[in-house]
């Protein structure tokens, strides 16, 4: 009986510490699951912070822009205004003067109106449309004609 014994004995001892070593693998589990996960919070909120820098970076590029584009805008509106005014007071005569501020009315900024300065509609009165076919002489056969395109010998 003794083996029977020896053997309940060595059973009980087994379970046990099966137990003990599954509690500590749990454990140790446990430390290393919570880990990974404070770790990818802490990389999810990195990503988040150079997200919104980005994203400010952005917006101060374009504000820079914008302000860029207006000083550019004013500075040639002043040059325009410096041509003109020098072409009114230096030229010689009033002639000069006329094909001078002509040259610098050609030369101004389209205005927010779709035209030029001092450009007309009446302007556009003149043209024609596009044509889909080759204007003839009144003489010439047309192209649909039997005889387009035919030479004849003399």
């Amino acid at each position: 009986m003794e083996a029977s014994e020896n053997l309940w004995i060595a059973t009980a001892i087994a379970l046990a510490v099966g137990i003990v070593v599954g509690v500590v693998l749990a454990q140790i589990s446990r430390r290393v699951s919570g880990g990974h996960s404070s770790s990818a919070q802490a990389q999810l909120e990195s990503l988040q912070l150079r997200f919104e820098e980005y994203q400010q970076e952005v917006a101060a590029h374009f504000k820079t822009t914008a302000n860029l584009a207006g000083r550019l805008n004013r500075s040639y509106q002043d040059i325009q205004e410096h041509l003109t005014h020098g072409a009114l007071e230096l030229a010689p005569d009033d002639m000069t003067r006329q094909r001078l501020l002509a040259a610098l009315d050609q030369d101004a900024p389209i205005a927010p109106s779709g035209r030029k300065h001092g450009q007309d509609e009446a302007a556009f009165d003149s043209l024609e449309p596009p044509r889909d076919y080759a204007p003839k002489d009144s003489g010439d056969p047309g192209t649909l004609s039997e005889n387009y395109g035919v030479k004849r010998k003399p």
